[in-house]
């Protein structure tokens, strides 16, 4: 076709079609084998994490600009139906003072995670142990929530979000969530700092007041092909799954439950090949009542190794080994393990093909 005849064809659309919109997405599906204790060893395709999105804005005039996102999660085995907005989903306004946004948006957790660069399923040990699920298992989306970024000053961002629980009844608070984060980088290094808490959890009585928080800092540093990247999670009132285990009343004292973690992570490319090596550790949960809970912690790896076929399609294999001790809340949901039966193992070997468009 012809230059005239597209300039024509162009002219010939509606206003809302010249609008700014971006259609994107990452197809991202994967092979695996895994072995769990007590379990038949299994062969699946897995889904590693597919979505479809849309996003565009338009400008307002003196620097200020309105923004939209719609972004869906995809499973590509079929086996599960999926809605539109599963994702980030968001209307707001852009311009010299940062950016807000109303909808569905990531939680200040959700944006850190970048000592997790596997490709894997994303349910915590019941999809495999070739991704760092458990310990980025807080990072979400905020629902009826509003959230503010700031610009980018001297290296230094921030954020604020809050997501109203828009529940609250006569005898029930409402179960809104708080979020708070802090970023710095340069050419080499980068901080960052999420915290979140959630008011009445479970949306319990006033008399049965229940609440969670996590603190998360992530510490990278990345030239000449090197990464390396260390994150350390601290959670009150919540377990490995992100359940609120042990966050209960006894008498007039309330539980909590505390959990800590770390991580890192380390990678180097070489040509098409970037080879990665990630530890993870979850210590021995606490309860303020009866003290330390013995076996409740996990230790896990991952060994792996990612191909670039182009900019937009890669392929990777990795394997990874993940031990829950038998009186942690992953070992304990295993079907045939009963509570505080045995350890749990999960491993798992996994090749994926990832192609973002």
């Amino acid at each position: 076709m012809n230059k005239k005849l597209i300039a024509v064809a162009l002219a010939a659309l509606p206003v809302a079609a010249m609008a700014d919109v971006t259609l994107y997405g990452t197809l991202n599906g994967g092979l695996q084998n895994d072995k769990v204790t007590n379990q038949v060893s299994q062969n699946r395709v897995e889904d590693y994490t597919s979505l479809i999105g849309f996003k565009g804005g338009e400008d307002l005039g003196n620097g200020l600009k309105a923004i939209w996102q719609i972004e869906s999660r995809v499973h590509i085995g079929g086996d599960r139906t999926d809605t539109v907005g599963t994702r980030q989903t968001f209307v707001g306004l852009e311009g010299g003072f940062g950016k807000v946004r109303l909808g569905y948006v990531n939680n200040q957790l959700n944006d850190l995670g970048l000592i997790d660069p596997w490709a894997y399923g994303s349910t915590v040990g019941k999809q495999g142990a070739n991704g760092l699920g458990t310990f980025t298992n807080s990072g979400d989306r905020l629902k009826n929530a509003v959230r503010y970024d700031s610009p980018t000053i001297s290296g230094f961002d921030g954020s604020i979000a809050y997501g109203f629980g828009e529940n609250k009844k006569t005898n029930v608070k409402a179960s809104d969530i708080l979020g708070l984060g802090l970023n710095w980088s340069n050419d080499m290094f980068g901080a960052h700092y999420a915290y979140q808490k959630e008011y009445n959890a479970g949306a319990q009585t006033n008399d049965v007041r229940r609440s969670a928080s996590i603190h998360r800092v992530e510490l990278t540093y990345t030239a000449n092909d090197l990464f390396v990247g260390f994150g350390y999670n601290k959670a009150t009132g919540y377990d490995w799954q992100d359940d609120f285990s042990g966050d209960t009343v006894a008498g007039s004292a309330q539980r909590k439950l505390v959990s800590k973690q770390a991580a890192f992570t380390v990678g180097y490319t070489v040509g098409a090949l970037t080879p990665r090596f990630s530890y993870a550790k979850g210590w021995d949960q606490h309860d303020n009542l009866v003290g330390k809970i013995d076996n409740s912690g996990y230790t896990q790896y991952i060994v792996g190794v990612d191909y670039s076929l182009s900019k937009r399609t890669s392929t990777g294999l990795s394997y990874g080994n993940a031990k829950y001790g038998k009186g942690s809340s992953v070992a304990v949901g295993y079907a045939g393990n009963a509570a505080n039966a045995v350890d749990t193992s999960v491993k798992t070997l996994g090749v994926h093909l990832t192609h973002n468009f």
